[in-house]
């Protein structure tokens, strides 16, 4: 089931990239700037260009003022056009970034249902293993060359035909438009090049009966050994999904749990890909929002806490987690501080530096306890469980 680290991973994502894109926008901005001091060179008139580069860069300046801190201070010396055209770049790039964040945020929320998506894809493979698997029992002549053992297979695997005939996996299937009718290449590919060549698959053709245990145990080493570790399959599996090292454990532990109740008909589920979607999107979208609405403030706090350090030294992934750790502590007062801490060092170790995680911990251990005495940090609930 969706776990709360990688909604959280999410966030960090949405915040990484809109950083990404408000550095792209301050360089349209700068373009803008540009473009209206450049000189006019169908003009009659003199075109001072020592005049027009030191207005330019006025404007750059004032840009830059308004981007980091809102507000620029400006010169009696500072020409009107200056002004008016700082603040017309400033509120273009204030606008596309604006919809270049609620856009990422949308994005990595599609990334994440698409998770599910891909759990019944991995399942619909096994059905189209098992029909492979039936063609090539029913084929008369062998290759001598590369014999292999049919008195068992994966058509008849119990787990497998409960997969085949359970109509909401049907439904869902419909639903995410999968159809291998295009794809049949690579689903041959698989049959023969990954699992026909499987040990444990090999041995389980060559027994003619199988025990419910004996078929739940081959489909479950299958869906490990061969669908989610064979380059041929995990090949197409990461090709779909460009965060599939993100997503992968998810989707393993969905199917593992779904194959285990395919026992049989009656008990056959799929299992939950979360127990509330709108709460879980909720969640990645308020620690996105207050991020980037309470930046400055967290900017202070971290200046405060890394007086030794220069905050543009710190890798930028690290100080997205920071800030990202600190809308959490702050406004999610059901969440203990030390799950919120553990919770941002996995985060950093995955994503970051090799000595993020330590650095995390450090920072956000002190800073926490700071905090939590200025009454900025207040914990109530199951926030309030003793985090020493």
């Amino acid at each position: 089931m969706l776990n709360r680290r990688l909604l959280r991973t999410k966030a960090v994502q949405a915040l990484y990239a809109r950083k990404l894109t408000a550095d792209a926008n301050r360089l349209i901005a700068l373009d803008q700037i540009e473009e209206a001091f450049a000189p006019d060179l169908n003009s009659m008139e003199f075109q001072d260009r020592a005049k027009l580069t030191a207005m330019k860069k006025q404007a750059g300046v004032i840009l830059d003022e308004l981007i980091n801190t809102g507000d620029a201070k400006e010169g009696e010396d500072v020409p009107a056009k200056v002004s008016v055209v700082a603040k017309s770049a400033f509120l273009a790039y204030q606008r596309q970034t604006s919809s270049d964040g609620q856009k990422m945020v949308r994005r990595v929320l599609n990334e994440t249902e698409t998770i599910y998506d891909d759990f019944i894809r991995v399942l619909s493979i096994f059905i189209e293993l098992s029909h492979q698997a039936r063609i090539d029992r029913e084929r008369k002549y062998d290759d001598p060359e590369a014999p292999f053992p049919k008195d068992g297979g994966l058509n008849s695997n119990r787990v497998i035909q409960v997969l085949e005939t359970d109509k909401t996996l049907a439904e869902e299937i419909i639903r995410s438009g999968i159809n291998w009718s295009n794809e049949m290449n690579l689903i041959r590919k698989i049959y023969r090049e990954a699992l026909r060549k499987d040990e444990e698959y090999t041995k389980y053709c060559s027994q003619v009966e199988h025990t419910p245990e004996e078929d739940q145990l081959i489909v479950q080493h299958i869906l490990r050994q061969v669908l989610l570790k064979h380059e041929i399959p995990l090949g197409y599996l990461e090709q779909r999904d460009l965060y599939w090292t993100d997503h992968n454990e998810l989707i393993r532990s969905l199917a593992i749990k779904t194959l285990k109740t395919a026992d049989s008909s009656e008990t056959m589920q799929l299992a939950p890909f979360t127990k509330d979607w709108e709460e879980d999107s909720s969640f990645v979208e308020e620690l996105y929002e207050t991020v980037v609405k309470q930046n400055d403030q967290y900017d202070n706090y971290l200046d405060d806490q890394l007086k030794n350090w220069e905050l543009d030294r710190i890798a930028l992934v690290d100080l997205i987690i920071l800030k990202t750790a600190l809308a959490e502590l702050i406004n999610f007062p059901g969440i203990p501080v030390k799950v919120t801490i553990n919770e941002y060092i996995e985060i950093a170790k995955r994503y970051s530096t090799p000595k993020s995680g330590k650095f995390i911990n450090g920072v956000l251990d002190v800073l926490s306890v700071k905090l939590a005495k200025e009454g900025v940090i207040r914990k109530s609930g199951r926030g309030l469980i003793d985090n020493k």
